[in-house]
């Protein structure tokens, strides 16, 4: 099917429609009646025939808008607002509150990059995603999604990609029914040039038949909210401990005394040249680091080591909690001293 500007449209993977703005290639603009330009691929779109159709709806004044009748009488009725309905005759409320928001990237091959979002849950969600470009919010799309669907929001070239700084999106969860609520979720996600134009971080999923760079914005905004209230707590101890630190005078023990050794992982301490390697290629050399020193350290029957990840992302600590969960699950371990390390620290007890 072909498309030409002020074609009327339906979005076959999305409630609406709107008007055609411009053709490019197989990518068709369309206006939105929220005033939102959405791009979408061809095989997406529904031409609707409609009276009038070079005539935008969205310049039509309401005097022009033909109003329903009653089919019987013949009377003009008051127009319907446009409306979700989410009745359900069912009372039972789903318990399932697990939230999997993405973000893909997939090249095109052509120096372009496709941005899909993939709602992997069982809520359905109405989203804005937005890019700050030269310090500027610019809309992408808006719109709902239901829950196990995926919907393409822009595509972006490779010169466009140095000027954007970061995609923001808000979300908001909800169900047919009853329900257990969820909170929104309001992130921005940093881009990384270097990052996204790597062919090796592109790899093939369960969303795409094509090979595609995933960011699971769910657990990034998960983390982001677990560091904020880390530094928030940390700040409150601090202030508590320099109080404590006026009044009471200790004396510090020696790390010989509790036969604890101490591994710094953060990236500077492991290689010479750390920029020259991608997150993805960091966290695999702090992860084999963290591991070759735990399995010596067993082997050693060392009693307790620290290792020292810091705050960050929160990304290298959720890793190596896994893996102490996965690989050694009989280790016991725990958040190294809060007052020596903050939240930047794990200790492991090797052995008793």
């Amino acid at each position: 099917m072909t498309f030409k500007k002020g074609d009327r449209v339906k979005f076959l993977n999305d409630v609406g429609g709107g008007i055609v703005t411009r053709v490019d290639n197989k990518t068709v603009y369309v206006e939105r009646e929220d005033g939102f330009e959405v791009p979408s691929i061809m095989s997406q779109l529904l031409k609707v025939e409609v009276p009038n159709a070079e005539s935008s709806p969205f310049t039509r004044s309401i005097s022009d808008v033909p109003k329903p009748q009653n089919e019987d009488t013949g009377e003009s009725l008051s127009p319907t607002p446009d409306y979700i309905d989410l009745t359900d005759d069912s009372d039972d409320a789903n318990i399932d509150v697990s939230v999997n928001i993405l973000l893909a990237w997939i090249k095109d091959g052509k120096n372009a990059y496709d941005l899909y979002l993939v709602n992997d849950c069982g809520y359905h969600i109405m989203y804005v995603a937005a890019m700050i470009k030269d310090a500027t919010y610019r809309g992408i799309q808006a719109g709902m999604l239901e829950s196990d669907t995926t919907i393409h929001l822009t595509q972006i070239s490779g010169d466009e990609l140095k000027s954007i700084s970061s995609i923001r999106f808000d979300i908001l969860f909800f169900k047919k029914g009853a329900y257990l609520p969820q909170e929104p979720m309001r992130y921005e996600l940093k881009t990384d040039e270097f990052f996204l134009t790597d062919p090796v971080n592109y790899v093939k999923t369960a969303y795409f038949d094509e090979k595609a760079l995933i960011y699971n914005i769910s657990e990034e905004y998960l983390m982001s909210e677990i560091e904020n209230v880390s530094k928030d707590v940390q700040k409150q101890f601090e202030k508590q401990k320099k109080q404590i630190d006026a009044t009471v005078v200790e004396s510090p023990k020696k790390k010989s005394e509790i036969e604890m050794d101490e591994v710094d992982l953060h990236i500077e301490q492991l290689v010479d040249n750390p920029q020259a390697f991608t997150p993805a290629e960091k966290l695999e050399i702090q992860m084999g680091y963290f591991t070759g020193t735990l399995d010596d350290a067993i082997r050693n029957r060392k009693k307790r080591i620290v290792f020292i990840h810091g705050v960050g992302n929160g990304r290298l600590r959720l890793e190596i909690h896994r893996t102490l969960d996965k690989k050694y699950p009989k280790l016991r371990y725990q958040d190294a001293s809060f007052k020596e390390y903050g939240y930047g620290a794990t200790m492991v007890m090797v052995s008793k």
